[in-house]
């Protein structure tokens, strides 16, 4: 069941990373939306790609072929690997600032994303789980807003 718990743990993982992808900060008169954008998908995009190597690498059927590795793994995976990534970009994000406009929607969804990696800091067992965890609405502020490789792990 290795692929299984793999899977969700992408897909967490992948959906953590992706709410992350809007900064704030006050609004940047030269940065549009449309750069905004391209730059947040990129910051997720990379994100993304760390943390699916990292679980590919943490979660092998070689090391697992019984089935999904203890907690204790998946925890370590979360505290070590998820958490740093994600506060990293949501610190990398907010220093693009904001397109001039948007600085209320872009510090509403760094905001609701700060929130859930907080509640995954003190139980990173909430990142774990199959589907989006602490972080559906950011999911759906970053979705709607339009960063395309984040909030689902795309891109």
């Amino acid at each position: 069941m290795r692929s299984r718990l793999t899977g969700g743990l992408l897909l967490t993982a992948a959906l953590s990373i992706g709410v992350v992808a809007a900064g704030c900060g006050g609004g940047d008169d030269n940065l549009t939306k449309a750069e905004f954008l391209k730059q947040g998908n990129a910051i997720c995009k990379k994100g993304n790609q760390q943390i699916n190597k990292a679980a590919h690498e943490t979660f092998t059927k070689k090391k697992y072929p019984n089935g999904p590795p203890p907690k204790s793994v998946q925890k370590k995976f979360a505290t070590d690997t998820l958490i740093p990534t994600i506060q990293k970009e949501i610190d990398g994000v907010k220093a693009l600032g904001a397109p001039k406009g948007d600085e209320a929607k872009v510090k509403a969804i760094v905001d609701s994303a700060q929130a859930a990696l907080d509640k995954g800091k003190k139980d990173p067992t909430v990142l774990l789980s199959n589907g989006p965890g602490p972080f559906k609405q950011s999911n759906q502020l970053t979705k709607a807003y339009g960063l395309t490789a984040c909030g689902g792990g795309g891109g």
